[in-house]
């Protein structure tokens, strides 16, 4: 005997047995939503293509910027002995403020190097003012337009060239615009650290201060304990002589294979409590 799947209907008048298959509900539910479904898997369909295309064109962004950074690093590196040779001397600020630091390590205190000048100095005549500006043009239009390191490495540089143009304030503003597109790169804490050197060099002992301990915050800082004692430091410039000798003893406590920076440390903290007694 053949027994149909579905629900059996009794008619209690006649006896008839009505089958009803379950697809029915189905169907029904279907055909009665059929427009809000059909838009529903349309707006999905666009969403992801949306989204894949929004990837793509990132991702096409992402690589032009850094092609275009290649050739921006090259022009910098053509003009960075330019710039030294432009600047005959020091005038003791930038070694008073303890120096800037570079992306791959800490530059020598006290600025651009003699020898620098000397060797640069035919580059120097071979390239014009407009040239420099040129690329920090250039440099300061990569930086509006990227994002992420390529972003960074533009304002950095950028950066570089107004701190030996001495224009401290622009260089501050640039480099703090590299720290925050660089934000999860090695570039945030140096820039924070040179964004501090040019704050004291115009003056603003406050917010070089606060860009120092902002620098602290990050690890693996190769600077890490030169900020530190920056930050006695500009106390001791403040008259907080309680907070200079914390500072200097955190240099000691948290760096303590740094010998060049212990040893100074050291040697404030017992100039300071002599003075104190």
């Amino acid at each position: 005997m053949y027994i149909a799947k579905g629900n059996c209907m009794k008619n209690n008048e006649n006896n008839e047995i009505h089958i009803t298959d379950d697809n029915d509900g189905f169907f029904n539910f279907f055909e009665k939503n059929r427009k809000f479904l059909l838009a529903f898997v349309i707006t999905i369909v666009v969403l992801l293509v949306g989204v894949i295309a929004v990837l793509l064109v990132r991702d096409f962004m992402q690589k032009d910027a850094i092609a275009r950074l290649d050739i921006l690093i090259e022009r910098y590196d053509g003009i960075k002995g330019s710039l030294a040779a432009q600047v005959e001397e020091t005038d003791g600020t930038e070694a008073e403020a303890g120096g800037i630091a570079e992306a791959g390590g800490i530059a020598e205190a006290g600025g651009i190097r003699e020898n620098e000048i000397s060797e640069n100095a035919e580059t120097a005549a071979e390239t014009s003012g407009d040239d420099i500006q040129a690329v920090l043009d250039d440099l300061r239009a990569l930086g509006k337009s990227a994002s992420g390191y390529p972003a960074a490495r533009a304002w950095f540089m950028a950066a570089n060239i107004h701190h030996e143009r001495r224009e401290w304030q622009q260089a501050q503003e640039a480099w703090l615009l590299s720290a925050k597109k660089g934000a999860s790169t090695h570039l945030a804490p140096v820039s924070l650290y040179n964004a501090a050197v040019a704050a004291e060099l115009s003056g603003d002992t406050d917010l070089a201060l606060s860009n120092y301990q902002k620098s602290l915050s990050f690890t693996d800082f190769p600077a890490a304990a030169h900020a530190q004692f920056s930050v006695g430091r500009l106390e001791e410039t403040r008259g907080d002589n309680e907070a200079a000798i914390a500072a200097y003893r955190a240099v000691i406590e948290k760096w303590p294979s740094d010998i060049g920076w212990t040893n100074l440390a050291h040697s404030r903290i017992i100039a300071l409590e002599l003075n104190g007694q």
